[in-house]
């Protein structure tokens, strides 16, 4: 390239303006061949590929994570399908959870074009209670549990698994929310002597922001009459 601008120097004097119109073109090949050496093609899109680091996190609630690119052309702006999930700042790419969990995707653009994605989880928070676990020995009776933490007050759904299915016993304890407050109310019969004490997993779901959190539950057998 530099003879190839050296041999056109010369023929500059002998060719006056056509000289320096010459000059001009092999300047602009030198710098589109530069260009393409050290960052793709100038006038189409690069051929660099564009990749986002990390490509899969995770981020608590409320946290923050910075996102970069690899590759492309910049300046680069970022955006999120879940603006519930997370939001991202467009220019910089500074993600921040939002206050439900979930999945979303981030996209990167560059200048020209290119693409990236990224897959972000945002995982609930545990739901918390007073106690750890109720024991409940009377048909009937009913024992009260508060939420102590990360829930929204606005109400719970919960699902109830016997882990003592193969007993034969089939009852099921009801539960039902109030505010933060939680009433559990043990079946009408109690097992026999025969099926013995159950032991029951509730697993309690926020209905606004979907944290969950587990209890156990124990059922004694009935006493021997």
């Amino acid at each position: 390239m530099f003879n190839f601008l050296k041999n056109s120097r010369e023929r500059i004097k002998k060719r006056g303006k056509e000289g320096i119109l010459l000059l001009i073109l092999c300047f602009g090949i030198f710098v589109a061949c530069q260009g393409v050496l050290e960052e793709g093609n100038p006038f189409g899109p690069s051929t660099s590929s564009l990749r986002i680091v990390p490509s899969v996190a995770t981020v608590t609630i409320g946290a923050e994570l910075t996102l970069s690119t690899l590759g492309g052309t910049s300046p680069f702006s970022w955006t999120s399908n879940n603006l519930n999930v997370g939001t991202i700042v467009v220019n910089t790419g500074v993600f921040t959870a939002g206050a439900l969990a979930g999945s979303v995707t981030i996209t990167a653009i560059d200048a020209i074009g290119n693409t990236a994605t990224a897959a972000i989880t945002v995982p609930g928070l545990a739901l918390t209670f007073d106690v750890a676990g109720v024991t409940q020995a009377a048909a009937g009776g009913a024992s009260l549990i508060t939420v102590t933490a990360n829930g929204s007050g606005v109400g719970f759904t919960s699902a109830i698994a016997n882990n003592n299915a193969v007993s034969g016993y089939t009852d099921l304890p009801t539960i039902i929310a109030t505010g933060t407050t939680l009433t559990i109310t043990s079946p009408a019969t109690l097992p026999t002597a025969a099926q013995g004490d159950q032991t029951f997993t509730i697993t309690v779901t926020d209905a606004s922001n979907t944290n969950t959190g587990t209890l156990t539950y124990l059922l004694l057998k009935a006493a021997a009459a």
